[in-house]
């Protein structure tokens, strides 16, 4: 069957391509990717968890790299102090059916028909102070706990003297990285005239992280993560076109077809998008 027996054109976008283009957002907009405190920002290249690549203009147009964040609170502190932290998008990895990356078995281990694989990996840290920093930065004072009819002495503490919020000094950041994988489908979304392909989520699995509750809240997250940074960032435009014929002939429209058992469709390690010309 000829690529156009549904419709009048077509385009297509190869695994290849789109890995590519991934690479070079990911080099030339590391911010999109990269969120840590302001100290892992201040020197990024030290103090991110995993290695980046980074195109040299980000650099030499001093622009960021790191997105800085607010550092994570420790509870109970009363805000007084907190941690560094980094998380990064290190990798990224499209796959068109059918498979050429293996998938979990919680995924099904393949691609199903108009399935999209995703591999990602993911790296992240927080700022574990040493022994040294628990002893110059004590906890608040706090009332000692009463024994019920003992000789208590007073218990009493004197308020709190106001303290400026303090992110605990740290060398480096404990690191981990985790790869996940996912799978997903394609659909054309929004009215004519603004329809856009959109990524979306089937299946989410992170690969061998014990036990089974810290493997599912991880997911959890990650499954947000991919749903509102990742996927958007992956979606293609697919405007109407109109172009008016010379000599008041009428116009001719470009828009998505209809008629297409898929559209889009991913097979042959491609996502293929199919148009219709119309003449009014």
């Amino acid at each position: 069957m000829a690529l156009t027996d549904f419709s009048d054109f077509y385009g297509s976008f190869h695994e290849n391509g789109v890995n590519r283009v991934l690479e070079h957002v990911l080099a030339k907009r590391p911010s999109l990717f990269n969120y840590g405190t302001q100290w892992v920002a201040d020197d990024w290249m030290k103090r991110l968890c995993c290695r980046i690549e980074v195109a040299p203009e980000v650099i030499g147009r001093s622009n960021p790299v790191v997105t800085v964040e607010q550092p994570l609170p420790i509870p109970g502190t009363g805000g007084i102090y907190s941690l560094n932290w980094a998380a990064q998008l290190a990798e990224v990895k499209i796959d068109f059916h059918p498979s050429n990356m293996e998938l979990p078995r919680q995924l099904g281990g393949k691609l199903g028909k108009q399935q999209f694989g995703l591999m990602a990996r993911v790296c992240g840290g927080i700022g574990c102070p040493p022994d040294w920093v628990y002893e110059e930065f004590p906890p608040a004072p706090q009332e000692p706990i009463a024994i019920p009819g003992g000789d208590n002495p007073a218990t009493h503490v004197p308020d709190r003297e106001k303290r400026d919020p303090i992110t605990l000094p740290v060398e480096h950041l404990t690191c981990f990285e985790l790869r996940l994988y996912a799978s997903g489908h394609a659909e054309v979304t929004g009215p004519e005239g603004f329809q856009v392909v959109e990524l979306k989520l089937d299946g989410l699995e992170i690969v061998d992280v014990e036990p089974e509750g810290l493997e599912n809240g991880l997911e959890c997250y990650i499954e947000a993560l991919v749903r509102y940074v990742i996927l958007p960032r992956l979606r293609v435009a697919l405007p109407v076109f109109v172009f008016d014929l010379p000599l008041n002939l009428g116009s001719v429209t470009i828009k998505a077809a209809t008629t297409p058992p898929n559209n889009p469709a991913i097979e042959d390690d491609q996502l293929k998008v199919f148009v219709d010309m119309e003449v009014a």
